[in-house]
């Protein structure tokens, strides 16, 4: 947990997508201080045709939705819009123009990875040693 859905009509290769994950990973741990396990990037092809705005068809428009552990500040939330969004668009060349970025707050206790419920922001070190048999190769 995060996860990040990039919904977008760009071709992407296997190396950009790499990249942006990347990137993307380092936003949201020097941001939050969340562990780099925790965070999920997922590309979604958006064929032409299936993104409207105003009732017309969007031409190469990208949606990002970020859901994350709620718990973090206005600011915070704000810094990881404004970072992606400045990511993406150094990385794939889209204009910021052409993005939608959210970033959705999700309470802890309902979210859960690897059978497990996932911890508060602040409390994931004590999860992760307390669940590490568990998490195997994720535990940091």
């Amino acid at each position: 947990m995060p996860v990040y859905s990039c919904s977008t009509p760009l071709a992407l290769s296997p190396e950009l997508k790499g990249a942006i994950a990347k990137e993307f990973t380092r936003i949201h741990r020097e941001l939050t201080g969340a562990p780099e396990p925790f965070v999920n990037i997922v590309f979604l092809d958006l064929p032409h045709g299936s993104h409207y705005l105003g009732g017309a068809v969007r031409e190469n428009g990208t949606l990002i939705n970020a859901i994350v552990r709620a718990g973090r500040t206005l600011e915070t939330r704000q810094a990881l819009l404004k970072s992606l969004s400045a990511a993406w668009s150094s990385l794939t060349g889209q204009p910021e123009r052409k993005l939608v970025i959210r970033v959705e707050e999700a309470d802890a206790e309902t979210i859960m990875e690897a059978g497990l419920t996932m911890p508060r922001p602040g409390e994931e070190a004590e999860w992760m040693a307390a669940n590490k048999e568990t998490l195997g190769e994720l535990a940091v």
